[in-house]
């Protein structure tokens, strides 16, 4: 089986939702599928962050954002991310990166996992094709 490694270091909505395009397509390629999510893109995939500022556009950016996404009938990042995670991507986030945007492993998302610096290496090491957004 294939495999493919993702890293998220930005929690920009672009880099965010072309990560999650790309996960899911190698998901229903049949492909092993690791997300790596580090720095402050950690707030991403939290409970406890829920809201204002979570994607990192100012407000009336993320309005108007939003807005184009809904009239183009795009799915917004909270559902990829749930559609991901159901089809069986593995998610993992940084450890550091959590204590960046000041959360603890509980605040993660069901089925969101805590990791370091080697699991990434490790993964990166064994896929064939590893992706930095």
């Amino acid at each position: 089986m294939s495999k493919i490694t993702i890293l998220l270091a930005d929690n920009n909505i672009d880099k965010l939702y072309h990560g999650l395009v790309v996960a899911l397509g190698a998901k229903a390629l049949g492909w092993d599928v690791k997300f790596f999510v580090t720095s402050q893109a950690v707030v991403l995939f939290t409970k406890a962050k829920k809201g204002k500022g979570k994607l990192g556009l100012p407000f009336f950016a993320r309005f108007f954002v939003r807005l184009q996404m809904k009239r183009l009938n795009i799915p917004n990042p909270e559902k990829l991310i749930d559609d991901a995670i159901n089809q069986g991507v593995e998610f993992f986030v940084d450890e550091a990166g959590l204590r960046l945007v000041n959360a603890r492993s509980e605040d993660l998302l069901e089925n969101v996992k805590l990791s370091g610096t080697i699991t990434f290496i490790l993964e990166a090491k064994e896929s064939d094709v590893v992706i930095t957004l």
